[in-house]
């Protein structure tokens, strides 16, 4: 991976490949009776791809769901089990799809334009599953982009990632610095596939330079709002901003926020060491002056749900996909909690709850541990009016 930190961003990149990227799953079948008549060779395949992007690869699950019926349920919970164990690949089904996964200690994102409700709504409660709202034919990967629609998604990469703190969008509104370091990231890469093609050291996937973009991620939300930042202007910089981009690199550029919290801290340091404009709204020594992942508050801290996973209205129609809300909670919550949830939540985000039995991703930070599971807010049953008690953990 190459990093390079320029004056309110970062941008990474890789050598000799794109940074990150996504296809369909039906290259899996690729030289193969199918996927489930040779499941090793297709599992190689993906672990050889996802090993070439430091940044991720998005599996998006295109084949018809009947194929599953062919393999026994321990097979099945078997392929998704391995499969979503591969570093830094992430799982992307229809609703259709998904309804019919067996259990197991997978990890996906159901594209659904609804709240999964039902046996789906259980897995996505449990925190099995991520709930991305799908609104038309397009798929939107957290953390990734956009891929095409289409009966059979097309691949797509992306050349790299910058990530830049709201507070930051003026003082880059010229686009001067960050084209400059984009193009000179994106000729390395070049060059450097342009080799690993020759030597016949890439993977069985179509690699289309048309289909290559860079990612715009937007770090520091609640810093840009707690020094009194206007949404609307910054909406306008960064439209001004992403079409100076396309047009100067003529390439896609993906808006999206960043859960990336080492990105944020490392950008937090650097405005405080290099004593940017925007570094007013940071913590001050002994505290870590770190920027907050992201649009909304951080997930490590015990704040509101609603605070954790609000995005604002008009934000919807200026992100290409939208950010990632991961709720830690006590207990896995109930139906009607999560439906009053996200009644006040217009737009939703892609949201995944975190309930105690599963681990908090990492990496881990020693200046910002997460608080203990107990500690976080719990959607209550409006219909009901069951609550958690105070002292509900505590031994009688």
């Amino acid at each position: 991976m190459t990093e390079t930190e320029g004056k309110g961003f970062l941008l990474r990149s890789a050598p000799d490949a794109p940074w990150a990227g996504w296809a369909g799953s039906r290259f899996l079948d690729e030289g193969l009776a199918s996927v489930h008549a040779a499941p090793g060779r297709a599992l190689a395949r993906l672990m050889t791809l996802a090993a070439l992007l430091p940044g991720g690869f998005g599996l998006i699950w295109d084949h018809p769901p009947a194929w599953m019926a062919a393999l026994p349920p321990e097979a099945r919970q078997g392929w998704w089990e391995a499969i979503t164990a591969i570093p830094h690949l992430s799982l992307h089904l229809e609703a259709e799809a998904a309804a019919q996964l067996p259990g197991g200690a997978f990890r996906g994102w159901v594209h659904a334009p609804q709240m999964p409700e039902g046996p789906l709504g259980e897995l996505w409660r449990q925190g099995v599953l991520g709930w991305l709202p799908r609104a038309g034919a397009t798929w939107r990967l957290p953390d990734l982009g956009v891929a095409a629609a289409g009966e059979e998604a097309p691949s797509g990469w992306l050349w790299g990632e910058v990530t830049l703190p709201f507070g930051a969008l003026s003082s880059l509104a010229s686009g001067e610095a960050l084209v400059a370091a984009l193009s000179e990231a994106q000729g390395a890469a070049e060059r450097g596939l342009a080799q690993r093609l020759a030597a016949g050291a890439w993977v069985d996937l179509p690699f289309a330079r048309r289909a290559v973009g860079w990612r715009l991620a937007l770090t520091g939300g609640t810093e840009f709002q707690r020094a009194g930042g206007s949404w609307s202007a910054a909406q306008g910089q960064l439209r001004a901003l992403k079409a100076l981009l396309q047009e100067r690199l003529r390439t896609p550029i993906h808006l999206g926020g960043s859960s990336d919290r080492q990105a944020a801290a490392l950008l937090g340091r650097q405005a405080l060491r290099e004593g940017h404009p925007w570094r007013a709204s940071l913590p001050l020594p002994p505290t870590p002056g770190a920027f907050t992942p992201g649009l909304a508050a951080d997930p490590r801290d015990p704040a509101p749900l609603e605070a954790r996973a609000t995005l604002p209205a008009a934000w919807a129609d200026t992100l290409d996909h939208p950010p990632v809300a991961l709720l830690r909670v006590p207990a896995v919550p109930p139906e009607a909690g999560a439906q009053s949830l996200l009644a006040q939540l217009q737009p939703p985000p892609a949201l995944r709850w975190l309930p105690p039995d599963l681990p908090p991703p990492g990496p881990f930070d020693p200046d910002r541990p997460w608080a203990p599971a107990a500690a976080y807010p719990f959607p209550a049953d409006p219909g009901t009016g069951v609550q958690r008690g105070l002292f509900e953990d505590f031994d009688a």
